[in-house]
């Protein structure tokens, strides 16, 4: 049997980490917890019947890797259900989650999937995905035309429009149920975790805004001071700050919602600027504002805008190349490698959303000092920068057009009158002199040139 549902976000009203301890059968627990949705967990270990995949229930930690950090469905009721990463050690805000082999981030299949090979190959599987209000759960029993390798899975979920994407455990483990649609799948072993869905009506859900969403995070703080120019004219988190805010005020003129991970000189960790951006579900893009900075206590050469993104398959390079053609137009100069994939870079991977890091110049280099304290140049830069942005979110820039003459004034309409028809001439190099005094000669000609005008006779 296969079976893929549908469950819109607003509808889920509590979402529940199960621990089976006795081993029940799926009928069994749907029976006594009377779910609206049951699907299979994390792999478990049958000897210890204990997960060997961080999880965590109702605020308790299950299980927690100690060495590596995965990528985990979380949530704290069910409803504000979104990617985190959870940290070696299992350290998380959320009261709940579950992490199992990443399948799909930020819209993008990961290109090497990380699962023991005793649970590859062609089986049952469960999986669940997530879209901007969407959750999406798959189960195929064994031997079902649904059964797959953990790779068809993952394209599989990146085609129903996953932005998210984990494969749970598969197999005889297949364990999957929905009221609503009368689909039982019951595997030969019981699961040892399970993931239940209780749902209420769409009237009382909250509805989802269609609104474009980006977070801005304006690098460093005004702790860290040793981010400058040699000469201590520039900071970097001055900046920073102030490009958020110019590009803020042009994206929201456009109907984007932006967040800014700090408004002031407030200190945000790292860590801080990535659950920010995480716990907005289906933000469309993540940009970190920053200025570069060259080896050394100098000036230097070195010198371009530049942007970092986590890789050229992520949706970050995508939105990148946006930005780039939009600043390239403005007439910025930009680095002979002006994307560069930095994986290691923490706001890159640590956010569920496209991201790019932009660096705008270097605060080494004393041209680029020159032009980074310029109101004008980083009003430039803004414009060029919101409109690359906009562009990768489908909203079209609106050239401004050209400003309506202002009406002449009074005054103006006499010096034309009385220059067209000849009466005030100027000197020998046609200056009216508007400013200067008047002789009782020069306004005597001007009456005599004013009468053989209009009364030649």
């Amino acid at each position: 049997m296969v079976h893929i549902e549908r469950t819109p976000l607003k509808k889920i009203l509590r979402a529940v980490v199960y621990q089976n301890t006795e081993k029940l059968s799926l009928s069994d627990i749907v029976e006594r917890e009377k779910p609206d949705l049951a699907m299979t967990g994390v792999f478990y270990s049958p000897a210890k019947w204990a997960p060997v995949c961080p999880v965590k229930a109702d605020g308790t930690v299950l299980f927690a890797d100690q060495q590596y950090s995965y990528w985990a469905l979380g949530w704290d009721v069910g409803a504000d259900v979104l990617p985190v990463l959870v940290p070696a050690g299992g350290e998380s805000d959320c009261r709940n989650y579950v992490a199992n082999c990443l399948l799909v981030r930020a819209g993008r299949p990961q290109q090497k999937l990380t699962y023991n090979a005793d649970v590859g190959g062609r089986r049952g599987r469960v999986a669940v995905g997530l879209t901007k209000d969407t959750w999406i759960t798959y189960g195929a029993s064994d031997g079902s035309s649904g059964a797959m390798t953990p790779e068809d899975l993952r394209d599989y979920m990146a085609k129903q429009g996953c932005q998210f994407a984990v494969m749970m455990d598969g197999g005889g483990k297949v364990n999957y149920y929905s009221r609503e649609a009368g689909v039982l799948i019951e595997g030969k072993d019981p699961s040892q975790t399970l993931l239940l869905l209780y749902l209420h009506g769409e009237s009382e859900g909250k509805p989802v805004s269609e609104k474009k969403t980006v977070v801005l995070d304006p690098g460093h703080d005004a702790s860290n001071l040793a981010n400058k120019s040699p000469d201590g004219t520039y900071y970097e988190h001055e900046f920073a700050l102030d490009m958020g805010n110019r590009i803020e005020a042009i994206l929201e003129q456009y109907g984007v919602a932006v967040t800014m991970t700090r408004t002031g000189g407030e200190a945000v960790s790292l860590a801080q600027r990535c659950k920010i951006a995480n716990n907005i579900r289906g933000l469309d893009l993540f940009v970190s504002l920053h200025s570069n900075a060259a080896a050394g206590s100098g000036w230097s050469s070195a010198s371009g805008w530049s942007a970092y993104v986590f890789s050229k398959t992520s949706g970050g390079y995508t939105a990148a190349q946006s930005i780039l053609e939009a600043v390239r137009a403005a007439g910025i100069a930009v680095r002979s490698t002006p994307i560069v994939e930095a994986p290691s870079l923490y706001v890159l991977k640590g956010t569920v959303a496209p991201a790019v890091l932009i660096e705008h110049g270097f605060h080494t280099n004393e041209g680029d000092v020159k032009n980074l304290r310029n109101s004008s140049y980083r009003q430039r830069l803004a414009e060029a920068e919101a409109r690359g942005i906009l562009d990768y979110l489908g909203i079209a820039w609106e050239e401004e057009d050209a400003p309506e003459p202002a009406e002449p004034t009074e005054a103006e309409k006499a010096v034309e009158w009385i220059t067209t028809e000849g009466i005030m001439l100027g000197n020998s190099a046609g200056d009216l002199m508007l400013d200067q005094g008047m002789t009782r000669k020069q306004f005597a000609v001007m009456l005599y040139r004013y009468h053989k005008k209009f009364h030649p006779t």
